[in-house]
């Protein structure tokens, strides 16, 4: 990372908005149907995307309640993982002036598996057989 406005930028930044959105869903409270914007792809098809239940699962994780976060969308739990990892390597590497975490080494592969797990949960999600019916939000 270059120059330290940039440094700057992503250490008070990062946490900045990490902290922003909690406050966001603690007080839109999801969980209770407050401070939910409508899915418009699921308004307009009938379908749930790959993001529907994302909001009331980060908001049930922020509770510690794990099942809870999975229930209202396991995709979103699976891979949120990684973009935290990302941002906080990113952070510590401005933190710190060099790099700390080890990078992810390839990440056009894990996009290949994004988005064809991507493209395999909207399908199974949308399907009216249980078990499957539980990845609907």
């Amino acid at each position: 990372m270059k120059g330290i406005p940039a440094r700057l930028a992503v250490i008070l930044g990062a946490p900045a908005l990490v902290g922003a959105g909690v406050l966001l869903l603690l007080l839109a409270d999801p969980l209770h149907g407050r401070g939910l914007m409508p899915c418009f792809f699921h308004q307009l098809t009938g379908l749930y995307c790959i993001g529907c239940g994302a909001t009331r699962a980060l908001a049930a994780l922020l509770q510690g309640d794990l099942a809870a976060a999975c229930s209202y969308n396991v995709f979103m739990m699976i891979w949120l993982p990684w973009p935290a990892y990302a941002l906080l390597a990113l952070w510590l590497e401005a933190l710190a002036g060099r790099r700390i975490l080890p990078r992810i080494r390839d990440y056009r592969l894990l996009m290949v598996i994004l988005l064809a797990s991507a493209l395999i949960f909207f399908i199974l999600r949308n399907l009216p057989w249980d078990p499957l019916t539980w990845l609907a939000p």
